[in-house]
Order: structure tokens, then sequence, then C-alpha cells
């Protein structure tokens, strides 16, 4: 018998989880957006005693046609979560074949190099009006991209670092909000400098306040990569630029400055740009010329 208390559909059990399990917020929300996407495809509300492998193998198989594979594989993830939570609970029996999705081929790590970050910075000076926090927009943008450049944080944890985390001499430690791993960082001097100066013009709590939606922050990245007329490509191309900067210069360092688990591999996977890490590859003598007679 299953618990008769409780939710008894996929999308009541995403929206009482946080109830069930201590979750963090980014992670409540991932849960909502999968059971809606699975209830919809489903065409109404799922019992959770109605969940099976089959099924959700297909809702994978359908949605993998218009995902990226990286995408379809944090939904299979986040779904079968709330699959083996609610047979923990007993609302339901826990899934007992693996469900799979269709191999396909990783794509090529991009990044932006040092000097299309160079230009990125150069484009902020473009920037009108003022930010909502009182600085001018350049001059926050500006902060925020060295920031991003020097600590390779994930954006939520960028927007919600204090200043007083920051020490005099840019040492800064964070606990990761997504992994609650801590990572520590060094800010630059100009950095620092940049830092200060938006201080003394604005005091605040925080280094990079983003009172609006990521969504918003997301479309106005966009407008400043095509000011810079460098390679179109999301803030998270920032993240991977920093971990490949860093692996260039020491191998091995790329995982440890994103504050990756020690033996890792997602730096590999998905954050070091091979195009740029190749400068360094050990390659075969030159054969002779060719000599034409």
């Amino acid at each position: 018998m299953y618990r008769q208390l409780g939710p008894t559909t996929l999308g009541q059990l995403a929206r009482e989880y946080a109830a069930i399990r201590p979750c963090r917020a980014n992670s409540l929300e991932q849960y909502r957006i999968v059971a809606d996407l699975y209830e919809r495809w489903a065409g109404g509300p799922v019992a959770l005693h109605a969940l099976d492998e089959r099924s959700v193998q297909t809702f994978l198989a359908d949605y993998a046609t218009t995902a990226r594979p990286s995408t379809v594989r944090s939904k299979r993830a986040h779904l079968l979560a709330l699959w083996r939570a609610a047979a923990d609970e007993g609302f339901c029996e826990p899934p007992v074949r693996r469900v799979r999705v269709a191999r396909s081929p990783r794509p090529v790590v991009e990044a932006w190099t040092h000097d299309e970050v160079q230009q990125l910075l150069h484009a902020c000076r473009l920037l009108q009006r003022r930010h909502r926090c009182g600085l001018p927009r350049w001059q926050w943008w500006d902060l925020a991209v060295r920031l991003a450049w020097d600590s390779g944080l994930r954006w939520g944890d960028l927007v919600a670092l204090p200043v007083a985390a920051v020490r005099p001499d840019g040492v800064t430690s964070w606990t990761q909000s997504k992994t609650g791993r801590p990572v520590t960082f060094r800010l630059s001097q100009t950095s620092l400098e940049a830092l200060h100066a938006s201080l003394e013009a604005c005091p605040r709590a925080l280094v990079c306040p983003w009172p609006a939606s990521h969504e918003t922050f997301a479309q106005q990245v966009r407008v400043l990569v095509r000011h810079a007329g460098i390679r179109s490509g999301t803030w998270k191309w920032l993240r991977r630029a920093s971990a490949t900067d860093v692996e260039l210069q020491q191998a091995g360092g790329g995982a440890s400055h994103l504050g990756h688990a020690p033996g890792s591999r997602v730096a590999e996977v998905s954050y070091l740009a091979p195009a740029i890490l190749g400068r360094r590859l050990a390659c075969p003598q030159p054969l002779a010329p060719v000599h034409v007679a």
C-alpha cells in the first residue's frame, strides 16, 4: 500500500519537495520545470504510482529532438531524483530498470580568449545610463566581467558575492550555491582598483548586485557581446575562459580554480576549451620540407 497523505502527482511532489527533503532553491526550480515538462508531454497530471521506465524514456527521447544532450541528461537526473524521493516516502515503487538517454557526440567546448575578454571590457565603456544600484552601467559591467574572469564563479554566486568576502589582498573564499563546496580565488590588482572605485561611487553590500531576472541579464550579455564584435557566446563562456586560462598556465589548475571536487573530469569535459589549450600541445618533430624539382 502507498501512503495516503502527501502529494499524489509528479507536479505536486515537485512543488512540495522542500517539505520532504532539504534542497537549494535553484534545484527546486529545476524539479518544477521537469515535472511540468513531463506532465505537459503526458497530457495532464501524472500520478506517482503510474510512473514507469518506458514512459520516462520515451519522454526523454522526444525531448532530445529539440534540446541539447547536456540538457536532456540534466532533465533525466532531476526526474529520477523526484521519482526516487517519492519511492523513499512510500508514494510509489522505485524505478527498477535503467532509464537510458540516446548517446550523442559531445560538442567541442568553446570559450573566449584573453583578447576577446579584453574586447568585452572595451565594449563596456560604450554603455550608457545607470544601473539600478546607482553605478553607471559601464562601470557595473566592467566590474562584473573582471570578477567573472578572475574568479570563474557561476552567475548566481557572482551576483551574490558580498563585498565583505573580498580581503584587502584580493583573496576571496566563497561557498558555491550549486555544489556547497568552498572555492578560493584572488582578484587581480586592476580588479581590486575597479572594485574600490565603484564602492566610492556607490557604497553597497554586494560586489555586483543584480535585482532583475536572469533572462534580462542574458539578454543584456548578448547586446554587450554584439557591441564587442567577438564570437557569439553566453556568460558561461567567461567561466570557461577563466578556467582555460588557468589551465594554460598550470596543468590541472582549471578544475581547482572552478572549485570542482578532486579527481572530477567536469572541467575537462565541459569547461576547458581545447582550441586554446592546443597552444601547449606537444607535437612530433616536423618532417623535411617539400623539394620541388
